[in-house]
Formats: C-alpha cells, structure tokens, sequence
C-alpha cells in the first residue's frame, strides 16, 4: 500500500498545476494530520501497541521532493518492507533490521529524522545489534550531535571492542568537543592500524598544532600525508604548523595543494552505508538476505542486478561469484573471480577463493601459488594459512603445518576448524606438553561444547611429565564430568586413566571391562590396545608405553571446498 503514496503524491501535485484548488480550512488541517502521520495503514507511522512492537516510535512519513525518481522509489520500497515486517509479526531481529535498512538508507538521503527514529527502533528490537548502534552513533556526529555521538560510540564499543574505526570516529568526536587528552589517547590506540593511521595521524597533529607543539604537529601531518598522499586537507594544517616555526616557503606550497579530502578510512560499516546512494544497493541487500536464508539462487539473481549497475564492484562480484559456485556454477564462479582479480589484484578474498578452486580441480601447484598470493597482500589471512596447514600436514610435514595453523589461530582465535589439525600436528611433531596445554585451554575457551579438547586435556593432566602440569585430581574431576554428559567408550577409557593415576587401580580396570565389552568386536585393534592397558591396570600400573600413544590419531582434515564459499567471514559482501 505505501508502494503508491510517492507516486501518487507526484501526480497530485503535477496536476495541481493546472487547476485551481479552494483550501478550505478543514482540507487544510486533513492535509497537515496526513503529511504527520502518514496513511492510517502505514504502520511505521502508526506503530502496533503490543507485543515486542509497544515501544516503538512513531516514524511519520517524510518529505521527498528534493529526491530523484529513483531514490524515492527505493524508499518508498524499503519503508513498505518495514510495513509488512510489522503487520506480518515477523521476528524481532528480522524486524529490527528491516527499521536499520530504513534508517541507513534515509540517513544517506539526509532525512535525519526520520533515520534516527529508525535507528532508535532497531536498538530497542535488538540492543545487541553492533551495526545499528555504530551507525547510529555515526549519525549522531554527522548532525553535530558530539556528546551524544561519544556516548553511543561507547555503548557500540561494549558491543564490539575489536572494531578499531570506531576508535577513529570516538576520537573525532572527542577532538571536536575540545577533549583533547580522551582523543590523543584514542588516536594513538589506533595509529598502527592498517587502514586507519592516516586519519590517526592526522588527529594527533591536529591536537599537537592546537597545543602549540608545532614540531610534533609537522611530523604527524607528514606521516599522514605520506600515507595517504589523497588526504588534501591535510595540507591545510601542515601550513599551518610550517608558517608557525617560519617555514613560510613550504607553508605556501601546501597551502596551494590544500582541499576537502580527509585521510581515508578502513570502515566496512560506513562504506556499506554510503553504498547504498547508488541504486544497486537495494539489489544487493536482497542478496544478503538470501544468503542468510541460504536461498543461493535468489543470491546469485540479485548480485547479478546490482552488478548491472555497478559492472566494477569488484568487492560485490566475489560475493556474485560465490554464490555462482553454491548454485553449481563452477567455471563462471572461477572465470568471475579472475575478472576481480584483473580489476583489483590484491582482492585477497577473491585470491583465496581461486586457491580453493584450484585445489579442488587437483592442481595444488596453482593453489599453493594462489594461497602464498593471498599472504603477500594479507600476512594475517587465516584462511590461507589453514589450507596451507592443511597441505603441509597431508605431506607429513607437520613442523610447517604447526606455522601456519599458529598464524591461522594468532589472526582468529576463533576459527573452530584449525585447532583440531593443529593438535594433530604439535602431537606428530612432539610438541611439549605446556604447548599442548596452553592450545588446549585455548580451544576450550572458545568450544567449550568440544568434548574432544577437554578429554585430551584430561590425558595431559593425568600423565604429563611435567611436575607444572601434572594433576591427576584435576584430570578424574574434567574425565568424571565427560562421562556424565556423555557415557562412551572414549570417555570411560579417560576416566580409567584418570583413576588409575590417583592410585585407583582397581576401578580403572573394572572401567576398562565396561569399554572392552562394547567394542571387542567393532574395534579390535583398539580392543587389543585397551587390553594391554587392563593388564597393566590390574598389576598396579599405569601403562608402561609413551603416555600418548593412546591419543585419538587426529588425522589431516579432508578438503572442502564448500566451506570457504558458503561460510568464510567477507570484511565487505558488496
């Protein structure tokens, strides 16, 4: 229903032109009640007063006059989504993002507004949403709004710490309410950013000039400019400081390369925000939203929209491009991702994904080339270093396997996939057991929920040789816990070592009977291998062999390429 109200407003007023319109005071006051709250049936503006939805604010129907055709079109689309959002009851999230699309997208079309109510709406549908608040907070500073900006970039900072451009923009805003020793300390937080130094730079020398320290000034500025010789109104302040200490030639000559450009920065969030000025935005929101209800054709059909709109994007067709290969699409995903590669050589996501092809098409020679290409460009790419790993490992070159799944880890701690291989490799290599330890911990802070980690931690703690590490009370508590969330053969083999190392022998070899009675006849060898523990369990000892030799054998994992196209984190989708 609100699909109409645009156009048929622009008609209206066309035809006004016209004809003569008598504005009696009442169609006056009927006109100005329609224009604050908008169609009885537009429930942006009329919010439903139950439910999640009770506390909603009320977003009126703003004025579009000054937009084109197009721009009014995508509003008119978005806010008609947000409508059937509300009158469908859909989820709250889904909900939420609906009200964050729909204040982006009247924040970059400068209805300010009407996009801070629809920020307002999506953080009370989920608090928990960093995007919304980040752009909120932005919005705040874009308006002049700065206390309110500082206090919103902090409650966005608790929600993700390690987004450093936030830092940046905090910085700004503290620079510009005068606050100069929280934003010195902000900008120098970030100075070593990748991404974000310029602007850094910039600020402190900006501090520094307002501080009279003009020869720190001038070696800030320079570092800025040096970085992102773009950035022109630096210029402007490095005159400022050069004039200062007499320096009046130079001062004149960056006087004349002074402008409006800013030091760049590295900020997905905002990036993405200003993408959607342009028309293919709509189509590539689409496309996100059917990844996420992995619906890869619809995906694939809408990235090909926005790339008919934006035939460079070069960051979107990697995005295109993986959803080609999840729809079968094999050879016009590679031959997509070349085509990035020729417009934007160090796509490094595009890079890895090419890597990915080519092992899985068996020429390892071109994958390792396109890995090795990938770390040339991005030293800390996780996924490169765990294929590497992985390649390493399948050659039982576990040492080099061991490099690269610590790069893998030291740039995503996170990533669930390389801890298991990496215990494999540190186990080949003889790694010592505080290495295991210490990869273990790891492993459990993150995937508490994988029992493996925790049962190998048990084996450490019940026979390392390590007096720092050894603690058998330790082990049959993490073994006992195993057995009661889950009472399997691998677990009850680990609460008989645990026993057995408390001096608890007997029961450890009454535990073993229960095991070898459930696998005597599916797992022989293993039987074979328990046996010999018993045996030694039943003489008042532990098992004379290497402690480890009755580890689970953690094999190489096997390749996969739908992983990486499906799931591997896009700083970017479009």
């Amino acid at each position: 229903m609100s699909g109409t109200i645009f156009k048929s407003t622009a008609k209206h007023n066309a035809r006004r032109k016209n004809e003569k319109w008598f504005l009696t005071p009442f169609f006056c006051l009927c006109l100005l009640a329609w224009t604050q709250a908008g169609h009885a049936d537009d429930a942006v503006a009329n919010p439903p007063a139950d439910g999640a939805t009770h506390k909603l604010q009320s977003v009126p129907l703003p004025k579009t006059d000054n937009l084109d055709e197009d721009a009014r079109s995508r509003l008119e689309e978005t806010r008609a989504q947000v409508n059937a959002a509300l009158q469908g009851a859909a989820a709250t999230r889904d909900l939420a993002d609906a009200y964050g699309e729909l204040g982006a997208l009247y924040q970059v079309h400068v209805l300010h507004r009407p996009a801070d109510q629809c920020y307002a709406n999506a953080i009370a549908l989920d608090p928990e949403n960093f995007r919304w608040a980040y752009l909120s907070a932005y919005h705040a500073a874009s308006t002049g709004h700065m206390p309110l900006a500082v206090q919103r970039y902090r409650q966005a900072r608790t929600l993700d710490p390690g987004y450093k451009a936030l830092v940046v923009r905090l910085a700004d805003a503290f620079l510009d309410l005068n606050e100069l020793d929280q934003a010195r300390a902000a900008y120098e937080e970030v100075v070593n950013e990748t991404g974000l130094e310029a602007a850094a730079l910039y600020g402190l020398g900006q501090i520094a000039l307002l501080q009279r320290d003009y020869e720190a000034a001038i070696t800030y500025l320079n570092r800025s400019l040096k970085t992102d010789p773009a950035a022109s109104r630096v210029h402007y302040a490095l005159a400022q400081a050069l004039r200062a200490v007499k320096r009046n030639a130079e001062a004149k000559t960056h006087l004349a390369l002074r402008g409006d450009a800013l030091p760049t920065i590295r900020d997905p969030h905002i990036e993405s925000l200003e993408a959607m000025k342009s028309g293919a935005h709509v189509h590539y929101l689409r496309a996100m939203k059917a990844v996420n209800r992995h619906d890869h054709e619809a995906a694939r059909d809408h990235f090909a929209l926005g790339l008919a709109k934006e035939p460079d994007n070069a960051i979107a067709m990697v995005s295109y491009a993986r959803a080609l290969y999840l729809t079968g699409q094999v050879t016009e995903a590679r031959t997509t991702l070349e085509r990035v590669i020729t417009l934007q050589p160090d796509n490094t996501l595009g890079l890895f994904l090419l890597g990915i092809l080519a092992e899985q098409g068996g020429d390892t020679a071109r994958a390792l080339e396109y890995y090795h290409q990938v770390l040339a460009h991005e030293q800390a790419h996780a996924g490169a270093h765990y294929y590497l790993g992985n390649h390493h490992f399948r050659q039982q070159k576990h040492r080099q396997a061991m490099t690269h799944y610590q790069q893998a880890l030291a740039s995503d701690a996170r990533y669930s996939a390389a801890y298991t291989p990496y215990l494999g490799a540190l186990l080949e290599a003889g790694a010592s057991d505080s290495m295991l330890m210490q990869t273990l911990k790891d492993a459990i802070q993150y995937f508490p929920e994988q029992t493996l980690f925790r049962s190998l931690q048990a084996r450490l703690l019940a026979t390392s040789s390590d007096p720092q590490l050894n603690d058998p009370q330790e082990a049959l508590r993490l073994a006992q816990q195993l057995v009661k969330e889950q009472r399997i053969p691998p677990h009850l083999e680990v609460l008989a070592l645990a026993k057995a190392a408390n001096g608890r022998f007997e029961q450890a070899a009454a535990i073993l009977d229960e095991v070898l009675m459930q696998i005597v006849w599916s797992m022989p060898g293993e039987s074979a291998r328990l046996g010999e523990d018993q045996v030694a369990y039943k003489a008042g000892k532990l098992p004379a062999a290497d402690a480890r030799q009755g580890w689970p054998r953690i094999q190489p994992p096997v390749f996969d390429a739908q992983g990486p196209f499906r799931n591997y984190p896009a700083a970017k989708p479009y």
